[in-house]
């Protein structure tokens, strides 16, 4: 990825967020966190690369993160379920809360 602020939503990744069919735009996936919307954004035509980056925001293989908020966990939900058909909900770690 070009070197960005990560605070910068680029102007393709809004382009492209509000193209998606079947998508409300994710606000708040783009005001909280707009480098992972960039970086969705910048693999979006590689369906396994676009899965994994899915795959690694939403599960804890570290253990001890503290997840996202709830909306911007919906809107990572939605855009993965437009993108790459995976509806799987997430789990819940009751002793964390964090959710994966």
């Amino acid at each position: 990825m070009a070197d960005t602020d990560a605070h910068t939503l680029l102007p393709q990744t809004e382009a492209w967020l509000r193209a998606v069919p079947g998508l409300s735009y994710p606000q708040a996936l783009v005001t909280q966190f707009p480098r992972i919307a960039n970086q969705l954004a910048e693999v979006r035509h590689d369906p396994e690369a676009l899965r994994a980056a899915f795959h690694e925001l939403l599960h804890d293989h570290r253990g001890g993160r503290r997840g996202f908020p709830f909306d911007v966990l919906m809107n990572l939900m939605a855009l993965r379920e437009a993108l790459v058909k995976d509806d799987t909900p997430p789990e819940v770690d009751d002793a964390t809360k964090w959710v994966s």
